[in-house]
């Protein structure tokens, strides 16, 4: 089961970045521009956060879209050494063209199944993530602890 769900994983990511392309964009920087056309002007620590990537990386992707025109960064003006994120006007004319994308993938990857088995595929999906979270995790290793293994 972990075999197929990795490959189902790598082919939809695979289908995304090459879709991702025809728009110039690479992940995450869809989910940037998608994120600032939603809350508006941005704490780079906030997107830091929403991404749950490093913090060297996502500085490194909003440079890079910067440098593309499709965002802003300037310094916070309640504390210089915080940047604040906002979409241009390129950024925004792009973010209706990432939602039909996100359509287009959607349809393409469950196209094929019935309403029942879309939702019915969420909730265990749904159920899969919650079992992987952190704290479920930790849960797990303390069950473990003190039980001997018979490893050779």
């Amino acid at each position: 089961m972990s075999s197929l769900l990795l490959q189902l994983v790598r082919a939809h990511a695979a289908l995304a970045t090459a879709m991702l392309q025809r728009l110039d964009l690479v992940a995450p920087q869809e989910l940037v521009l998608l994120f600032l056309q939603e809350h508006g002007p941005t704490p780079q620590s906030k997107l830091v956060h929403f991404l749950g990537r490093d913090r060297s990386t996502v500085t490194s992707t909003l440079q890079t879209m910067e440098r593309a025109a499709l965002i802003t960064r300037v310094p916070s003006s309640a504390d210089r050494r915080a940047m604040i994120i906002t979409l241009s006007d390129k950024g925004r004319g792009l973010c209706p063209r990432i939602r039909e994308l996100w359509s287009e993938l959607e349809r393409r990857t469950f196209g094929g199944l019935t309403d029942d088995q879309r939702t019915e595929l969420a909730r265990t999906l749904t159920e899969l993530r919650q079992g992987l979270t952190p704290a479920a995790i930790r849960r797990t290793d303390d069950d473990h602890e003190g039980v001997a293994t018979d490893e050779h």
